[in-house]
């Protein structure tokens, strides 16, 4: 029994297998996801940046403040790199300048204002 007897059906099944499958739909799939990936990672890094402005606006304004009302040159300007960062990373620290931007509003003297931000171990500028 020769090749040329038998059926081309049980050489290579329906239809002709010469070269490789084509992969066009795969990697379609791969930049579509990469491209999704890379939006997602754009879009958190924009949002966060975001809050962050918003908060640092928060601690500017105390500076602002506290420069204003306790005659404090030191608090006056952008707050140096090691605050901001600490500022960010610390809820607490947050939390305690809202209370004492409100407190400077409100009349409270400089001294109780100091006493409350050193209690929370915020760093506080060199004299």
């Amino acid at each position: 029994m020769s090749v040329a007897s038998m059926n081309p059906e049980d050489l290579s099944g329906s239809h002709v297998k010469i070269g490789t499958v084509s992969h066009l739909a795969r990697n379609l799939g791969f930049v579509a996801a990469a491209a999704a990936l890379g939006a997602g990672i754009w879009g958190f890094y924009r949002h966060s940046a975001t809050v962050d402005d918003a908060k640092l606006a928060k601690l500017t304004a105390f500076r602002s403040a506290y420069a204003e009302k306790c005659d404090a040159a030191n608090w006056r300007g952008e707050a140096p790199a090691m605050v901001r960062e600490t500022y960010l990373g610390s809820d607490k620290l947050q939390t305690v300048v809202d209370q004492q931007q409100a407190a400077l509003a409100g009349g409270t003297d400089c001294e109780t204002v100091t006493k409350a931000l050193k209690a929370a171990d915020f760093p506080l500028p060199q004299k």
